[in-house]
């Protein structure tokens, strides 16, 4: 039932997310981090862009046209991890990826950006790995949180 009334919510959750010219990738993915909790991952070609660069920096330093002019969209955290890097893609060119909090993995694709903030991933790889649930696993790692867990593994 708390999953049902999460997803529910979700639907009301989100903002408009603009990519403008002279933003730097830094600030969109900080925009992007206080809205979601997640990271955004932007690319320049198959490498991670230099997060220093703005939009129009990044377009004429790949062979990829960027559409840094495009109307804003709205991104909901009921949306799916696909939708959004298909739409990021598709409406300004851009390949993104998003992933955890911690910027150690991306999501899967069906999960929603609201899943994906609740750990639901997470959790179903603990389930999946024999584990009832986030905390057990961290017990088994000797770890009292998943921030304390990533950070041992830097």
């Amino acid at each position: 039932m708390l999953d049902f009334i999460s997803n529910l919510t979700d639907k009301f959750k989100g903002g408009d997310f603009h990519l403008d010219a002279h933003k730097k990738v830094k600030t969109i993915q900080s925009d992007f981090k206080k809205n979601f909790g997640l990271t955004l991952r932007v690319y320049k070609g198959k490498q991670l862009a230099d997060p220093n660069l703005t939009l129009a920096e990044l377009n004429s330093k790949t062979s990829k046209t960027i559409n840094y002019a495009a109307d804003d969209v709205t991104l909901k955290a009921s949306m799916t991890i696909h939708d959004v890097e298909q739409l990021i893609a598709s409406k300004y060119g851009l390949t993104v990826q998003v992933a955890n909090e911690f910027d150690n993995y991306c999501i899967n694709n069906k999960y929603t950006l609201g899943q994906a903030l609740r750990q639901d991933d997470l959790k179903d790889w603990c389930k999946g790995k024999g584990f009832n649930s986030i905390q057990d696993w961290l017990k088994s790692e000797k770890c009292s949180s998943v921030e304390e867990y990533y950070s041992k593994k830097k």
